[in-house]
Parts: structure tokens; C-alpha cells; sequence
């Protein structure tokens, strides 16, 4: 049987945009699917395809595999391997497509040839690669002459989101921890810190309170009069500072509040 190659026209009334071979970017689909009733059939596309499954489960196919796979996924496919995708039953399934010539940029996202890669996605990224797909829209919407350029910044913030959000969360984790301790240490005489740490971070006063609580064992208030103290004995004991030198530098309202820190009592 001879498999068709390129790319199939989605069912009826599907929202989809579709370009020509001089941009890198081939093909747009997104919304609601059902491939129960109208599965993507088994065919050769003519580029790299990005396939992500927000929501809903679908089975794909290739000569070689028949994998079952659930949102949200990432699913890029080789443009040397032959797939289609159908549903193990009758569901709403939501999807974001896009495909673009060439391989990744990526090293980590470039499937073997012939063969296609499933990544799970954590679900906090799925307004971000929502929002990414509808970039790419706009931008083709535009067909101005720096299409050529913004599609292929756009693809380069796809497969860094794409990657970012298949990580673990320990290392993400790790990595805003040390974000967090490099702030803290080159802001040291603010004096309400936690409000300006949440605003670096992104984060709520709440969820910044569990985030260090659960990596460090500490608040995140207390941790930043932790590494103030700290910086504080250093340029006492290593640089010969004064007492009263060292507490305006780092923002104490009186020696006293640092004599009592550095003491062991909380500082005002």
C-alpha cells in the first residue's frame, strides 16, 4: 500500500491556515476534534510536525508502534514517519498544531529519524503554548515581510516551552531558589523584601511561603534576614567594617537592630 505524503486537510468546518513552502511555517490547526468519527489518517507529512493534546486521550499509529497517549502531551512526529491518530473512544479532544519545515532547533526535541517523540507537558504551561499558537496566528494574519523572522522566533520560544514544561519540577525548582538567594543578596537593604521578591518571581506571597518552606525548611522573610546577618558578619570579621557602617549599609534604621540580629534576636 502506498502511504500519501503531505499535509491532510482537516474535516469540515475545522479552524486551520495553511502556507506555502516559502515560509517556515507549513500548517495551523487548533480547537475541538473528534477522531473518533474523523481520524487523522495514516500518511508521510511534509514537515516536522508539533502536535500537542491539551485535553482528551488519542492513540497513535505508526508502522511500528500503537501507542495510547493523554493530555496534555507534546507529540512531534519526523517528517520520515508515517502516523496517524484516532481515539479509543468518542471524547471531546482539544488540540494545537503546528507544522514546520525542518527539524528542531532544539537538539533534545529532534525525534530519531522515522520515528516521533511524546513529551508530557505539565499543565501550568498550557495557557503559554495556548498563547503561542495564537501568535503564530496573528503574525500570518499580518503576511507582512518580517513573517519570515517572527515565525522562527516564535518557533524558538515554542520549543523552549515545550522542553521547559516536560522538566521536572525539582530542577525548575532548584534553579528559583537560586534566582531567589542571588535577589536577596544583591538587594539587601530593602526593607519589605517578600513583596518585591514575589514580583521577581512571579509568584504569590502564599505560594512564595510554601516554596520556601518546602526548600528550605524556613520562610522566605527569615531567609533574607538569614543571608543579611550573614553578609553582615562578613564585612565585620573579613573587611573590618564598623558596627554603625555595616547597619546603614544594609538598611537597619539603627545600629542596635543589627547588634540585636546579629545576636540572635529578630530583627524589627
Amino acid at each position: 500500500m502506498t502511504i500519501p505524503k503531505g499535509t491532510l486537510s482537516p474535516p469540515p468546518g475545522r479552524p486551520s491556515w495553511g502556507g506555502g513552502e516559502e515560509l517556515p511555517l507549513l500548517y495551523l490547526g487548533w480547537g475541538m476534534r473528534d477522531f473518533a468519527k474523523d481520524p487523522l489518517a495514516f500518511h508521510y507529512d511534509l514537515g516536522t510536525n508539533y502536535y500537542l493534546v491539551l485535553r482528551g486521550e488519542v492513540v497513535v499509529t505508526t508502522e511500528k508502534t500503537r501507542q495510547t497517549v493523554k493530555g496534555p502531551v507534546a507529540l512531534l512526529f519526523d517528517p520520515g514517519c508515517a502516523f496517524g491518530i484516532s481515539q479509543p473512544s468518542q471524547s471531546s479532544v482539544e488540540i494545537l498544531v503546528w507544522i514546520w519545515q525542518g527539524q528542531p532547533s532544539l537538539a533534545d526535541l529532534r525525534p530519531s529519524a522515522g520515528s516521533f517523540l511524546a513529551l508530557n507537558l505539565r499543565p501550568g504551561s498550557v495557557p503559554t503554548l495556548t498563547e503561542l499558537h495564537s501568535r503564530c496566528r496573528n503574525e500570518v494574519a499580518l503576511a507582512d515581510g518580517q513573517l519570515p523572522r517572527t515565525l522562527a522566533a516564535l518557533r524558538e520560544l515554542l520549543e523552549v516551552e515545550i522542553l521547559r514544561s516536560n522538566q521536572s519540577a525539582p530542577a525548575e525548582d532548584e534553579m528559583r531558589l537560586k534566582l531567589a538567594h542571588a535577589w536577596m543578596a544583591g538587594n539587601l537593604s530593602i526593607h519589605a523584601p517578600v513583596p518585591a521578591l514575589c514580583d521577581y518571581l512571579r509568584m504569590s506571597p502564599s505560594t512564595l511561603h510554601r516554596f520556601f518552606k518546602a526548600r528550605t525548611g524556613i520562610s522566605p522573610g527569615a531567609y533574607f534576614r538569614r543571608i543579611k546577618t550573614d553578609e553582615a558578619r562578613r564585612l565585620i570579621r573579613e573587611e573590618g567594617w564598623q558596627v554603625k557602617a555595616v547597619a546603614y549599609h544594609l538598611g537597619y534604621r539603627h545600629p542596635n537592630d543589627l547588634s540585636r540580629a546579629l545576636s540572635g534576636e529578630r530583627e524589627e
